[in-house]
């Protein structure tokens, strides 16, 4: 009797794990917050999963919060049922549950942030400093939101890793880069070789140092909406100095 009381007391104070029911008829389980990544299982109609943290990635019928299950793969939260379009749990860029990884930068979410850190990791690289930082971060803001997309007039993006799925012109991966111009799709779709090819081009633009960002990330990407890029400097320089320059 003595045991089954201290059974019943611990059972009280214990955290209790909401499980969740799965609402499609298959659903798989991938290896990353996307349609891109490999399946690692799949679960029934009806099964209850338990939901350790959630991160956005490819939208699913207009729903991109996607959640890591304590099997530790990711289903999208479309095909749960949680009660919610919302989060139900702790991102997991700030619980350490993946699907970014790290601190996130200013007035982004985890994935954002993740790709941002390429840009800038690769503005490091390419010795652009923080005026380059700036522009690639702008341009990012401006095109994807800094979000990576593939395009189905492009079917060999779709093979790469991304967030969602676009459909203006042949335009891929972070910066939109059009394939027509930017052939390799591998680095399109790759932020921080992408950031790559944006930088290699905004260095052959005459008095690039000197030039209002908002301008120089027009004279990279020739925008037919070129005042939206100095919009987004206030945001590209908090979010370039936090990552480092």
């Amino acid at each position: 009797m003595h045991f089954q009381l201290l059974a019943l007391a611990l059972a009280a104070i214990a955290p209790i794990v909401s499980a969740y029911p799965v609402t499609g008829s298959v659903v798989n389980c991938r290896s990353g917050p996307g349609t891109s990544y490999a399946v690692k299982k799949s679960y029934k109609k009806g099964a209850d999963i338990k939901i350790s943290c959630q991160t956005s990635g490819t939208s699913v019928s207009g729903n991109n919060i996607w959640d890591k299950t304590q099997d530790g793969c990711y289903v999208a939260d479309y095909y749960i049922k949680t009660g919610t379009n919302g989060y139900v749990t702790t991102k997991c860029g700030s619980s350490g549950g993946g699907g970014g990884g790290g601190s996130t930068l200013p007035g982004l979410n985890a994935v954002q942030s993740k790709h941002a850190k390429a840009i800038i990791g690769q503005a490091k690289k390419d010795g652009v400093g923080r005026h380059g930082c700036e522009a690639g971060i702008a341009t990012a803001l401006v095109e994807s939101t800094l979000y990576v997309y593939a395009n189905n007039k492009v079917p060999k993006s779709l093979n790469y890793p991304h967030d969602r799925v676009g459909s203006d012109h042949d335009s891929i991966g972070i910066f939109q880069q059009r394939a027509m111009y930017y052939p390799d799709i591998a680095a399109d779709m790759d932020p921080a070789k992408s950031a790559g090819q944006f930088f290699k081009k905004m260095k052959g633009v005459s008095g690039w140092k000197t030039m209002a960002v908002g301008k120089l990330c027009q004279k990279v990407q020739v925008s037919a909406y070129p005042d939206r890029y100095a919009q987004q400097v206030s945001k590209a320089t908090k979010i370039c100095s936090a990552g480092g320059l």
